[in-house]
């Protein structure tokens, strides 16, 4: 089963694609100036097909990391 899994938390967030059998991760952590990578690197893999590839590569989790911040105690 393909599939997409993404888990945000104000701190940042992971993402982990399977696609056609194998599992693919990337994880962001926030910043002072927003985020950075520190954990794969999706556009480097050449067998994650080129849709979803950009759908990975939205801002959506970052806004969810920075509405979950604005949130906090």
């Amino acid at each position: 089963m393909n599939k997409i899994v993404i888990e945000v938390t104000s701190n940042g967030w992971e993402t982990t694609a399977t696609i056609n059998g194998k599992e693919y991760k990337e994880k962001h952590v926030a910043t002072a100036f927003g985020s950075e990578s520190v954990e794969g690197n999706f556009e480097s893999e050449d067998d994650i097909p080129e849709e979803i590839y950009d759908a990975l590569n939205s801002s959506f989790p970052f806004e969810c990391m920075q509405a979950l911040y604005s949130i906090e105690d």
